[in-house]
């Protein structure tokens, strides 16, 4: 089944004329949940423009009144976007220009790029265990923070709280080599690995006060083997 219906196949067209009368463009891609097929009430077309000027620029319009982002950027930024996304576990440039659809008259410049992003999906993550070690601290460290605040001040603990588990389930993916999650898909995609874990991610998200500390160290406990303070030494660098 194809995205280009109304109204998005009247954006697309607007988008691309917009895009060709602005730019000195190699290619483009348009791409996001409308192209796969995964759109909600609020998604909005995303345009990734590869340009042959120096500089980058982000920007947001409605086409026929369809929300769309525009990411203008030079190859080699692109190329440094594949780098530093691939290390963080999150290959948005890549995942952009492999799931969506390059239009009609890129060059081979555009046609390397989305190459290239290609190889980047299938690339192994480098997980050492010293950056799994570190990224349990960082968390535990949330949550004593947390434990500190709750009698106190709860709203400042509910906000460290979900920082914690939000990186809590970030560190899931982690550890077992694997890109991180979509915001939207959070939940879900946890339950495909771990559906413990996504229970309790999902009792947390509706409790608060001393029921979600309780929750957020099960959740620890259960995800890093670790929910407090534990001795540890970083590397040297």
């Amino acid at each position: 089944m194809t995205w280009r219906m109304p109204p998005y196949d009247a954006a697309a067209l607007e988008i691309e004329r917009h895009v060709r009368a602005t730019y000195q463009i190699h290619g483009m891609v348009i791409a996001g949940s409308i192209v796969r097929g995964e759109a909600g009430p609020m998604s909005d077309l995303d345009v990734f423009i590869v340009h042959a000027e120096p500089w980058r620029l982000r920007d947001q319009r409605r086409f026929c009144g369809v929300p769309a982002e525009l990411f203008v950027n030079p190859p080699d930024r692109i190329r440094g976007y594949f780098k530093s996304e691939h290390e963080e576990g999150r290959p948005g440039t890549a995942h952009m220009l492999t799931t969506g659809e390059l239009l009609a008259g890129a060059d081979e410049v555009a046609l390397t790029l989305v190459r290239e992003a290609h190889d980047w999906m299938v690339r192994p993550l480098e997980v050492t265990d010293a950056m799994l070690t570190s990224k349990r601290y960082m968390i535990v460290d949330g949550l004593d923070d947390a434990r500190d605040a709750m009698p106190h001040d709860p709203a400042a603990a509910m906000l460290l709280l979900a920082t914690c588990v939000r990186q809590t389930v970030g560190y899931a993916f982690w550890q077992r080599g694997l890109q991180q999650p979509r915001r939207k898909d959070l939940t879900r995609s946890l339950a495909a690995i771990d559906p413990a874990a996504a229970e309790l991610l999902r009792k947390f998200a509706t409790t608060s006060g001393d029921a979600a500390l309780r929750i957020a160290i099960a959740f620890a406990r259960h995800t890093l083997g670790v929910d407090s303070f534990f001795e540890w030494t970083s590397e040297r660098s």
